[in-house]
């Protein structure tokens, strides 16, 4: 008998997560942490992107999950902003950035791929 798959087991959900604790580690090691109005902003963007899928996941219909893919699409793209602004604001450099804009990449082909996948199982 064929296991049921669990949230875990997803890809996606692993790589948000990933990305999530790199954004709260880089935020919390750099000067970033004493803008506190900053620092909110981009650690709930970064925790919104596994909120969401997680929301989506329990949901019983796939264009619902679908949805909930969109928003941790917009979230993924808030953070990836908010990190260039960092940079501006000199609290990260972007040798700090790089491997998180490289886990976002992956990361937003992943929830895209997925998506497309779902829409296409609509009935």
């Amino acid at each position: 008998m064929a296991r049921a798959l669990v949230l875990a087991d997803l890809v996606i959900w692993q790589l948000a997560c990933e990305f999530e604790k790199g954004v709260i580690d880089l935020v919390h090691r750099t000067p970033a942490a004493r803008d506190f109005r900053f620092a909110s902003q981009i650690t709930d963007a970064a925790s919104s992107v596994p909120s969401n899928i997680t929301e989506g996941f329990h949901r019983f219909k796939a264009a619902e999950f679908a949805q909930f893919l969109r928003y941790a699409r917009g979230s993924l793209g808030e953070v990836e902003k908010r990190l260039h602004t960092g940079v501006l604001k000199g609290y990260f450099t972007d040798s700090d950035i790089a491997p998180l804009l490289r886990l976002a990449r992956r990361l937003g082909k992943g929830l895209t791929n997925f998506h497309d996948y779902l829409k296409s199982r609509r009935k």
